[in-house]
């Protein structure tokens, strides 16, 4: 990809051409202009991948909890996992006052569980290859898995027709041989209302 030979403008210095003068905020900040959005280089060169699951219901954690939403960084990959961003619809009311989560297995109770249904990952290079995740629409996890992140929570057993999004910019981190999936912390929510 050819590199931007475009001016740039440095405040009471003029334009300059391709070696600009760096600028600087009052605490030795470097101040910079993005030329594309945050996650642009990522998916020009094929290393954003997205999954869905459309209409399910998404269990209760218990222990031998079978997901509708895993993901899953199998030991050979040797690249971590970067979660982007988390959304969740729901168009039926909650039942219950209840919280959807992250939750993961160690590195044995993964190994132990049982992957059942592969699911699609899109690479958001558009016609990009495949990356060395995995996506489980149905896992078995071995044992009972660890809330690590929240995503929403219902406060009322009447919420409806929420959309929650959680941008974790790089706080979470899957590493080789762990899986985590999306599940309730107190029972079902919605049958077949959750994306």
């Amino acid at each position: 990809m050819p590199l931007n030979q475009g001016l740039i403008a440095v405040p009471g210095a003029g334009a300059v051409g391709s070696n600009p003068t760096q600028l600087f905020g009052k605490q030795s900040d470097g101040i910079v202009s993005e030329l594309h959005g945050k996650y642009y280089s990522a998916c020009y060169n094929g290393r954003l991948f997205s999954a869905f699951a459309a209409g399910v219901t998404v269990p209760v954690v218990t222990s031998g909890v079978v997901s509708v939403f895993t993901l899953y960084n199998p030991p050979g990959s040797n690249v971590n996992m970067e979660l982007v961003e988390t959304e969740i619809g729901q168009v039926i009311a909650t039942t219950v006052i209840d919280t959807v989560g992250w939750y993961y297995s160690t590195a044995a109770q993964t190994a132990a569980g049982t992957f059942t249904t592969a699911g699609t990952i899109q690479n958001m290079l558009i016609g990009g290859g495949a990356g060395q995740g995995k996506f489980f629409s149905a896992y078995t996890h071995n044992g009972t898995p660890t809330l690590i992140d929240m995503i929403y929570s219902f406060g009322a057993i009447t919420d409806v027709t929420i959309q929650a999004l959680k941008r974790h910019d790089g706080n979470m981190i899957l590493p080789p041989g762990l899986a985590m999936s999306v599940l309730m912390s107190t029972a079902a929510g919605g049958a077949s209302g959750v994306t």
